[in-house]
């Protein structure tokens, strides 16, 4: 029996030895350079990558027809189809051809829907995931990120993303479409809210928008996590490194470790990831300790991250998303006052009071269900999700307390978030125009407060819901794409009763402001938001475009109460900002070269401008704004390995004080920045070695007279630059190099100089180095 059961196997495994086929091939680009690490699928389930001479095998076990497809970052993938009859080894070879990121080949989702960008009548930036991770190499914060995006303005080194507006206006945060802002107390905290580790690409749509609802006056920022591997079953990546600063090496060194799991088993997908950070002390150019107050610094850092999708039929496919981010400072160091213009405030050994500050943590999550032709061909996506968040700041005098034995103390912002999103998407066509209609109902519920550590509360807690139906046209007509929506802002804001809290200078027992009993009561917002849009692509030179688009927002409500000074909420002055965005702009390819510029004008009635008074305490003006400026991009490749590219972004803003229909005042530093212009030059040498130079200059701004006051400092130029580097050792090895701030600029950020502080007086970074090492199985 046993020696039956031998023969049985042994004549199994030879059957299926015999009749296996090995697809077999290569993977070039147009010069015949092997592609290392290019990935090559079988369609559903099998995949690989090249080695190092852009070879590939694929065994197969059945015969029968089948579609490979190819792609390697930077270069357009391709497809071709197989059929296998018995054969022992069949040669598939690809050469792939470059892209030079056309707009018809980049693909957003941030509209609700698929697009390409050519099919989106409005300014929109994309980060891919390659130029995430080169950008991660010379950056201290998914801020830094963000910075050379035109239009976007530099970010603070700090945990603080206050200033680093959108077109000069407050910018809506989201994480796969979850909201991240706190417009009921803004709080600054939104941007960094994700580790680059977890994106698989970043769009940003430029200028109000209503698209995801509250908040959006500058535009969208939209974190897109990564998506899983189809190209194998089981895929791990994994990534250690360290940093630390060139100029005084003590300290400074910290180290980051990052392990990815990723692969598709069947109708399974699956990806996973979790990161840890211990960041050393930051130092500036002369080797000075930077002061840790809200900076990133003697900071520790966790991030987690999943997704899993279903395909139940074809149909249909559920997916689950998860991502959690915490970002903690523990610092030896506490601050030393320097003097505002004249010396900077940087950090001395000493014990911090109070709590540790930073983002405590950071919980997202979302249920996505899609449904294509639901009925008809109208496909049908649901979206469910929540958000729980909580960071606290720097300990204050400010909230001195003589009465209750309060020296000072520590603010907390708790955010929680349950939302729905409910899209539907119907096409059409009559005669020559074809398009489609995309319209459904967002629910959300957002519970924010802002309290002290010791359990005195600032601002009440504020519970929000907002019921916004939309709908959005699209349409096309020979070259012609017409985009048009309307949105239904239904919000109800309940406020309980609460007292202002007592303010006092230190050492003194009479208030200066405060203790008033606020009766508290329903805010209630009910606004319709327009957008309409118009691009026209015959052209490649040329492709032309006219935008018109509206935003609600809620002017930093909580800002509004914890400072009021009526004895009722239905007394206080917070009516909504509707923001209103013109814009006109093009795209061109002549050659080699991209070409991209836009012009844009901002108005709205009322503002959201913050303004210091005598107590230290800040109001919010409701003046009228007007904000308007330009942006002008660049790219081209000089030979086939080395890419030059720039970039310049204008914005100016200006205040309507007197609502007289003249605009005389200039805003302040914490919304316009100053020009910047971006430069690079990437090399890539048969995609085993890359380099990027990169170079960032950001203009003076000096619109106000002594005294300063915040936001009115004036704003002296810097330049810097950033070099990063990829070394492929293996296919499937990878070393890297980054160098921030290359020629240990000393400089203060932007926020030092409008804020016009002394405490807040922090010079920049001098040189880091950041090295890693990447394998991949």
């Amino acid at each position: 029996m046993n020696l039956k059961i031998l023969i049985t196997a042994l004549s199994l495994s030879s059957f299926f030895a015999y009749s296996q086929t090995n697809l077999k091939g290569t993977v070039k680009d147009e010069k015949g350079n092997p592609l290392i690490g290019a990935t090559v699928e079988l369609s559903p389930t099998k995949g690989t990558i090249t080695d190092s001479d852009g070879s590939y095998t694929i065994a197969v076990l059945e015969d029968g027809k089948y579609t490979i497809k190819t792609h390697f970052t930077g270069l357009k993938p391709q497809n071709k189809t197989v059929s296998v009859e018995g054969e022992k080894e069949i040669i598939v070879d690809f050469v792939l051809l470059g892209s030079n990121q056309e707009l018809n080949e980049v693909v957003i989702t941030s509209n609700r829907m698929r697009e390409t960008l050519d099919e989106v009548p409005s300014s929109v930036a994309v980060l891919s995931l390659k130029q995430i991770e080169n950008l991660s190499q010379t950056s201290n914060s998914v801020a830094d990120v963000l910075m050379e995006i035109p239009g976007m303005a530099l970010s603070s080194n700090q945990t603080s993303s206050t200033g680093q507006t959108l077109r000069g206006r407050n910018m809506l945060v989201l994480i796969d479409g979850i909201p991240q802002s706190t417009p009921l107390r803004s709080g600054g905290r939104d941007v960094n809210t994700i580790d680059p580790s977890s994106l698989e690409r970043v769009e940003v749509i430029k200028g109000a928008t209503a698209i995801y609802g509250n908040g959006a006056d500058g535009g969208i920022v939209n974190y897109i996590t990564k998506k899983p591997s189809t190209a194998k079953r089981f895929e791990s990546i994994t990534s250690v490194g360290t940093e630390g600063s060139l100029v005084g090496i003590e300290n400074s060194v910290g180290s980051k470790i990052t392990q990815t799991i990723s692969g598709k088993l069947d109708k399974l997908g699956y990806v996973a990831s979790g990161s840890f950070r211990q960041i050393g002390v930051y130092k500036d150019a002369n080797g000075e300790v930077i002061s840790p107050t809200y900076g990133l610094g003697e900071t520790t850092q966790y991030t987690l991250f999943g997704k899993v999708n279903y395909e139940i039929t074809e149909k249909q496919q559920i997916e689950l998303m998860y991502n959690y981010f915490s970002s903690n400072q523990n610092s030896k160091y506490t601050p030393q006052l320097g003097v505002y213009g004249e010396s900077p405030t940087i950090g001395v050994l000493g014990e911090q009071v109070g709590v540790d500050q930073g983002n405590k943590y950071n919980h997202n999550a979302q249920l996505t269900y899609k449904y294509d032709e639901i009925f008809g061909k109208t496909d049908f996506r649901l979206n469910v999700y929540m958000q729980d968040f909580k960071t606290i700041y720097d300990y204050s005098d400010t909230f001195y307390d003589p009465n209750l034995g309060f020296d000072g103390g520590q603010t907390l912002i708790t955010s929680s978030k349950r939302g729905a999103r409910l899209n539907f998407s119907t096409p059409y066509a009559f005669g020559e125009i074809d398009g489609n209609v995309l319209y459904g109902i967002d629910i959300l519920n957002d519970k924010t407060s802002q309290d002290l550590v010791d359990g005195r509360k600032w601002t009440p807690e504020m519970k929000m819901t907002n019921f916004a139906p939309y709908a959005q046209l699209k349409a096309t007509y020979s070259d012609f794409i017409l985009k048009a929506g309307i949105r239904f802002e239904n919000i109800n804001i309940d406020v309980p009763n609460y007292n202002t809290i007592t303010r006092y200078n230190v050492g003194q027992t009479t208030p200066i402001s405060g203790g008033i009993a606020i009766n508290g009561g329903a805010i209630d917002y009910d606004a319709t938001t327009f957008n309409t849009g118009l691009r026209f692509n015959k052209w490649q030179f040329l492709k032309p475009f006219v935008s018109f688009s509206q935003s609600f927002s809620i002017a930093d409500l909580g800002r509004t109460l914890r400072s009021a000074t009526e004895n009722t909420v239905s007394n206080i002055n917070s009516e909504s900002v509707i923001a209103n965005n013109y814009e006109v702009g093009f795209n061109s390819r002549i050659g080699q070269v991209n070409l991209s510029g836009a012009y844009f004008i901002s108005t709205s009635e009322l503002g959201s401008t913050y303004s210091e008074t005598e107590s230290g305490a800040f109001v919010v003006l409701r003046q009228p704004e007007k904000v308007y400026g330009y942006e002008i991009s660049m790219d081209t490749k000089l030979t086939k390995e080395l890419t030059f590219g720039t970039s310049i972004s204008y914005t100016e803003g200006k205040l309507d004080s007197k609502d007289s229909g003249d605009y005389d005042t200039y805003m302040g530093g914490d919304r316009i920045p100053p020009v910047k212009i971006v430069s690079f030059l990437s090399y890539d040498l048969d995609h085993k070695f890359n380099a990027r130079l990169s170079m960032i200059y950001s203009g003076d701004r000096d619109r106000f007279e002594a005294p300063y006051s915040y936001g009115r400092g004036p704003v002296n130029d810097f330049t810097t630059v950033n070099l990063s580097t990829n070394y492929h050792i293996t296919p499937s090895t990878k070393l890297s190099l980054g160098i921030r701030n290359l020629l240990n600029k000393d400089y203060y950020p932007l926020t030092s100089q409008w804020n016009a502080r002394s405490a807040n007086y922090v010079k920049a970074n001098g040189t880091q180095f950041n090295v890693s090492l990447t394998v991949s199985l």
